[in-house]
């Protein structure tokens, strides 16, 4: 039974196919928010429950048909599609829409741990060292042709995408975070390190990884070259969006802080 994508080397069909594993981690996901949810004494409106229903949309898109199972043996690009989904975009929405008193109940242990990884350091370490491992030609090669491997490369991205945002949206007062201009400096900085990757996609002289070379194609005029510089671009120009566009909320929420506690001429004058 296919529960979750992986690779294949049979060719590429555009008919639908289920993939009920990951319909099954979706309802894990909604479980474990309703918990959190039930605990939580900051009822703050509709607002955080949509965030985290686009968070699992987001999770559905990247690794259910068709680019799930395009990104697990056919198509880099499609592989970076779902990299940018889940290691970029959904973990801030997931984070975004658990209520504050989530993390209230939270062992001293964990809550320890948490407080670690809201330095800028260690996350960076963290989301740099998944995304490096699992962007390794020896990783993909072995790895996405089983149903448990592809699977542990999605469940690596989700959790290194919610350790690159946890300095920027960890809770206070409880877990702590940066400051708004030290959150702007650590979003920069982790705007450049996937840069690496991404160049060596777009410059590489040949396929980086066999899987996709060797995988049946897709589209005639994309070949294993094409597709794979396709990837590089997409991971440094689209990747980058979700960073700049936190960079860019930060920034202007900060500015309206500052302005609003900025006291008047006369005061100042004075």
């Amino acid at each position: 039974m296919t529960w979750w994508c992986s690779a294949s080397d049979a060719a590429w069909s555009w008919q639908w196919r289920a993939y009920p594993g990951v319909w099954l981690f979706l309802v894990v996901l909604v479980l474990l928010r309703r918990a959190a949810w039930a605990r939580a004494s900051d009822q703050s409106g509709p607002r955080r429950p949509l965030l985290f229903a686009l968070g699992l949309f987001c999770i559905w898109l990247a690794v259910d048909w068709p680019i799930g199972p395009l990104g697990a043996g056919y198509l880099l690009s499609a592989h970076t599609i779902s990299f940018i989904l889940l290691g970029m975009i959904a973990p801030a929405l997931l984070l975004l829409g658990l209520p504050l008193a989530a993390w209230r109940p939270a062992s001293e242990s964990l809550t320890s741990a948490l407080r670690f990884l809201a330095a800028p350091l260690p996350a960076l370490v963290v989301f740099n060292g998944i995304l490096m491992l699992t962007h390794l030609p020896d990783f993909i090669d072995g790895w996405m042709n089983t149903q448990l491997g592809s699977f542990g490369n999605d469940l690596a991205w989700l959790l290194g995408g919610a350790v690159l945002w946890w300095p920027v949206m960890a809770p206070r007062p409880r877990i702590g975070r940066l400051s708004a201009p030290a959150q702007m400096g650590y979003l920069f900085v982790a705007s450049i390190l996937p840069t690496i990757p991404a160049m060596l996609l777009v410059f590489a002289s040949f396929p980086v990884y066999g899987l996709y070379e060797l995988a049946p194609r897709v589209l005639p005029i994309l070949n294993a070259g094409n597709d794979q510089q396709l990837a590089g671009l997409l991971m440094k120009v689209i990747g980058d969006i979700p960073l700049w566009t936190g960079f860019g909320i930060v920034f202007f929420r900060w500015q309206r802080h500052e302005i609003g506690s900025t006291p008047p001429a006369h005061q100042l004058a004075g």
